[in-house]
């Protein structure tokens, strides 16, 4: 089962998400997680890294309404998606807003923002990819993605450890290593013009770091 965390500041609208998922046709395989923002984006950012959910689904104005929370939030949902991705790069993330256009042109990604009358299944209709269909389905490719560049990494190691390593391999060891790596902690990643030749020692942590990573999301699946 996959943790998706929903992001609001109105708990009426926690609990229609709650509700989508209960009535979602695959529900078994998403566990909804609902939590107001923090006032701090940074704070935010390490609830969510701690909660540990498979995607992030945030409201676009988290300051609007605010019935429940008496504080100031003063960051927006798309800030917060990309905070977040600027540690955790290609994350699934999305936005649900009433003003789509707003949300849209502040975005990097247009196409992860969606209308937020779909937790009323007022716009999904007989649409092919509903919107859970498509957390699930981005949810899925980010891990294969990330499993399927592990996978290769170890096997380009194992050819330079085995001295037989030419040009072409080591750069393609450092695009694995760079993508690996900004996807565990981009924050702290190396920059590419520092890659020349990968060091070992490095990769053998960057490699124990997918491992944890592809664990949890295992965990999260069962």
């Amino acid at each position: 089962m996959y943790k998706i965390l929903f992001i609001d500041e109105e708990k009426d609208t926690l609990d229609d998400f709650e509700d989508f998922v209960e009535n979602f046709t695959a529900k078994e395989e998403l566990k909804p997680i609902t939590m107001f923002p923090l006032a701090d984006i940074e704070e935010m950012i390490e609830l969510i890294i701690k909660t540990a959910p498979d995607a992030l689904i945030a409201d676009f104005r988290l300051n609007e309404m605010k019935t429940d929370i008496d504080y100031n939030v003063p960051y927006n949902g798309v800030e917060l998606v990309e905070g977040f991705q600027s540690i955790r790069r290609n994350f699934p993330c999305f936005i649900l807003t009433a003003l789509d256009d707003e949300a849209v042109n502040q975005s990097d990604d247009v196409n992860i923002v969606y209308v937020k009358n779909i937790l009323h299944n007022k716009e999904e209709g007989n649409a092919k990819a509903k919107f859970l269909d498509r957390v699930l389905s981005q949810i899925e490719h980010y891990k294969q993605k990330i499993e399927k560049s592990k996978n290769e990494l170890v096997e380009l190691v194992k050819i330079r450890e085995a001295g037989e390593a030419d040009i072409e391999v080591e750069n393609r060891i450092i695009i694995l290593d760079d993508f690996i790596e900004n996807s565990i902690d981009a924050q702290n990643s190396i920059p590419t013009e520092f890659k020349t030749l990968s060091n070992s020692n490095r990769l053998d942590s960057i490699l124990n770091k997918v491992d944890e990573l592809l664990k949890k999301i295992d965990d999260n699946a069962e």
